[in-house]
C-alpha cells in the first residue's frame, strides 16, 4: 500500500496557528466582507455602530421643526394682529424718520442675507441642496439689491427720484421671490447649473435696466419723498397709485407662496425649519410694505424690523447650518477613519484567508504531484499503480469540494439570491442524496425513512446541495463505517422535517452555535485533520434561510449528531 506524498505547502500558514485560531481570524474576515452591508449605510456612507445615539438625533430634529412650525404660526398671527392695529389705531402707527437707524437696519440686513447665501451653498449637492441653492441666489439678490440701490446711493449721498427707489425695491424684491419660489414648488427642483446663474445674472441685468427707466413706466406715488409723509403718519400712505398695489402685492404673493411650500415640506424634514421663520417674517415685510412702501429711505417703519427681523433669523439659521454642517463633517471623518481602519484589518483577514485556501489546496496537490511522479516511473506494480490513481482521485475530490463550497458561499451571499419553489417529490430528493452518501470516504451505511409519498414545496437544486453538505458532514465527523440516517415525518405543525443523523463524534455545547459560522469548524476529539474550510453548513443555513426554514442541531458527544429542518407540505 502507498503512502501519501507529504504535502510541501504547509509553510503557507503560521505552524503555530491552530485551526481555531484560523478559523476565528476568518470568520472576522467573512463578517466584515461579506456583501459590504456591514461597513456601509444606504448611501455609501460607513454607519455609526451607536444606534440610539442617532435615533436620539433623529427626535430632536423632529422636536426643533415642530418648534420652529410653532414659532412661524406665532409670528404670523402676530404679524397680521399687528397690521390690523396699525391701520384701526393712529397710535400704534410706527413711523420713524432716523437715518442712521435706517441705514445700519439695511446694512445689517444685507450683510446678513450674503452670509446666509454663502452657507446655503456649501450643502451637498442633493434634492435638499438643490433647493437651497435657489434660496442662496435670492438671498444673493437682496445682499446686493440692497448694498446697490440702497447702501451704495447713500455713501455716493445721492437722491434719486422716489419713484426709480420704489421700483429698485419691487425689482429686487420680485427677482428674489421668484427665485425662492422656483426652489420650494417643483416636486424635483431644477439643478443651479450655470445655464440657471447665467438666467439669474440677465434677469438681474435687465432688473436694473427697467430702474434705470423708471421715469419711461407708470408712477407709483405721488409725493415727493417719504420723509414728508412720515411727518403725517398716514397708515396707508396718501398717494400710492393702482400700479403700487398692484406690483407690491407680486412679491407678497412670492413670499406667501414660498411659506406654504416651506410648510408642506415641513413633515418630510427636507429643509430647516428656521427657514420657514424667516419667510414668515419676509412675507409680513412685504405685508407692510403694500402700506408704507420701502424704498432705500431713512424712514423706519415696521417693514423695517421685519426685515431686520428676516435678516436676523437668516443669520441665526445660518450659523446653526454651520454647526450642524461640522457635526456631520466631524461623524463622517470618524465613519471615514473606522472605515479605513476596517479596510486594512479585512486586507489582513484576506491575506490569511487566501493562505487558508492555498493550505487546503497545497495539501491535495502535493499528494497528486507526489503519485504522478510515482506513475511515471514506470516502477510501480499493478496494486500500487491502482492505489496512486485511486488516491489521485480521492485528492481531486478534495478540490472540487473545497472549489464548489467556495461558488456556493458566493452565490447565496448575493444580494440577488433567491430559490425556484416548486412541488418537489421528497422522496426522489432524499433517494439522490442516499446514493451520493454512498461515494464518501469511511464506507458509512445509508438508510433512508420517509413517512408516505410526500411532496414539499422547494428548490430541488438548492435543497440537492443542502442534504450533500450534511451528508458530508456526518461523514467526516465519524468513525469508519458507522451508519447514516436519512428520515423524514410530518410534524404536528403539518410540515415535514427532514433529519440526517450521524453516531459520530458529536459536537461540544460551546460549538453548536460557531459550527454555522463562515470559515468555523467543529474540533475532532481525535485531534484529526478535517477536510475543508467551514462553509458547508454555512451555506446550508443560508440555503434553508432563503426557503424560510432553519437548520437546527441536537447532539452529544461521544454519541452522535441530528441536523434537521423543515418545510412546507404541498397538498
Amino acid at each position: 500500500m502507498l503512502n501519501a506524498p507529504s504535502a510541501a505547502n504547509d509553510k503557507l500558514m503560521p505552524k503555530d496557528a491552530s485551526e481555531a485560531e484560523i478559523g476565528t481570524t476568518l470568520a472576522k474576515a467573512g463578517a466584515m466582507s461579506g456583501t459590504g452591508r456591514n461597513l456601509n449605510g444606504p448611501a455609501g456612507v460607513p454607519v455609526p455602530a451607536d444606534g440610539n445615539a442617532l435615533d436620539q438625533d433623529h427626535r430632536l430634529e423632529r422636536g426643533s421643526d415642530r418648534t420652529m412650525l410653532l414659532v412661524a404660526a406665532g409670528l404670523a398671527i402676530a404679524i397680521l394682529a399687528w397690521a390690523v392695529i396699525i391701520l384701526t389705531v393712529q397710535q400704534a402707527r410706527f413711523v420713524v424718520i432716523s437715518p442712521n437707524a435706517a441705514e445700519g437696519v439695511e446694512a445689517a440686513s444685507d450683510l446678513a442675507r450674503l452670509f446666509g447665501a454663502l452657507v446655503l451653498i456649501l450643502f451637498p449637492d442633493n434634492r435638499a441642496g438643490q433647493r437651497l441653492r435657489w434660496f442662496a441666489a435670492g438671498f444673493v439678490i437682496l445682499g446686493l439689491g440692497g448694498l446697490a440701490f440702497g447702501d451704495l446711493r447713500l455713501l455716493l449721498q445721492a437722491s434719486p427720484d422716489l419713484n426709480r427707489a420704489m421700483y429698485a425695491a419691487l425689482v429686487t424684491w420680485t427677482i428674489a421671490g421668484a427665485l425662492f419660489a422656483i426652489g420650494i414648488l417643483p416636486a424635483n427642483p431644477p439643478h443651479f447649473t450655470r445655464r440657471a446663474f447665467g438666467f439669474v445674472t440677465a434677469v438681474s441685468v435687465l432688473g436694473v435696466v427697467v430702474v434705470t427707466q423708471s421715469e419711461h413706466l407708470p408712477t407709483l406715488i405721488h409725493i415727493r419723498s417719504l420723509e414728508e409723509a412720515a411727518l403725517s403718519g398716514d397708515v396707508p400712505l396718501r398717494g400710492l397709485t393702482s400700479w403700487h398695489w398692484f406690483l407690491a402685492s407680486i412679491p407678497l404673493g412670492l413670499a406667501l407662496i414660498t411659506v406654504v411650500g416651506l410648510v408642506r415640506h415641513s413633515s418630510r424634514r427636507v429643509l430647516g425649519g428656521w427657514l420657514t421663520v424667516a419667510m414668515v417674517l419676509l412675507a409680513g415685510a412685504q405685508l407692510y410694505n403694500l402700506f408704507w412702501p420701502w424704498a432705500f429711505s431713512p424712514v423706519l417703519t415696521s417693514a423695517n424690523v421685519l426685515r431686520l427681523a428676516f435678516a436676523a433669523a437668516v443669520a441665526v439659521g445660518g450659523v446653526l447650518e454651520l454647526r450642524r454642517i461640522a457635526a456631520e463633517r466631524e461623524v463622517l471623518l470618524v465613519a471615514e477613519h473606522e472605515y479605513s481602519h476596517r479596510l486594512a484589518e479585512l486586507a489582513v483577514l484576506k491575506a490569511d484567508f487566501t493562505a487558508m485556501i492555498a493550505h487546503e489546496l497545497g495539501s491535495p496537490l502535493a499528494a497528486i504531484r507526489g503519485f504522478a511522479a510515482m506513475l511515471a516511473t514506470g516502477e510501480l506494480s499493478r496494486e500500487d499503480q491502482a492505489d496512486a490513481v485511486s488516491a489521485i482521485q480521492a485528492e481531486t475530490e478534495l478540490i472540487t469540494t473545497l472549489v464548489h463550497d467556495m461558488q456556493t458561499m458566493a452565490q447565496v451571499e448575493r444580494d440577488d439570491f433567491a430559490v425556484q419553489m416548486r412541488p418537489v417529490p421528497l422522496g426522489v430528493l432524499l433517494g439522490e442524496a442516499a446514493a451520493f452518501a454512498t461515494t464518501l470516504p469511511g464506507h458509512h451505511p445509508v438508510t433512508t425513512r420517509v413517512s408516505g409519498q410526500e411532496w414539499i414545496r422547494a428548490d430541488p437544486q438548492r435543497l440537492g446541495q443542502v442534504l450533500r453538505n450534511l451528508l458530508s458532514n456526518a461523514a467526516k465527523y465519524s468513525a469508519d463505517g458507522k451508519p447514516i440516517e436519512l428520515r423524514a415525518q410530518r410534524t404536528e405543525e403539518g410540515r415535514m422535517r427532514v433529519e440526517v443523523a450521524d453516531q459520530g463524534y458529536g459536537i461540544e455545547p460551546a460549538d453548536l452555535e460557531r459550527i454555522f459560522e463562515k470559515f468555523r469548524r467543529g474540533r475532532d476529539p481525535q485531534g484529526r485533520k478535517v477536510a475543508g474550510v467551514g462553509l458547508g453548513l454555512y451555506s446550508a443555513r443560508r440555503i434553508l434561510q432563503s426557503h424560510g426554514s432553519e437548520l437546527m442541531v441536537e447532539s452529544t458527544p461521544g454519541v452522535g449528531s441530528v441536523f434537521a429542518f423543515e418545510l412546507e407540505v404541498v397538498q
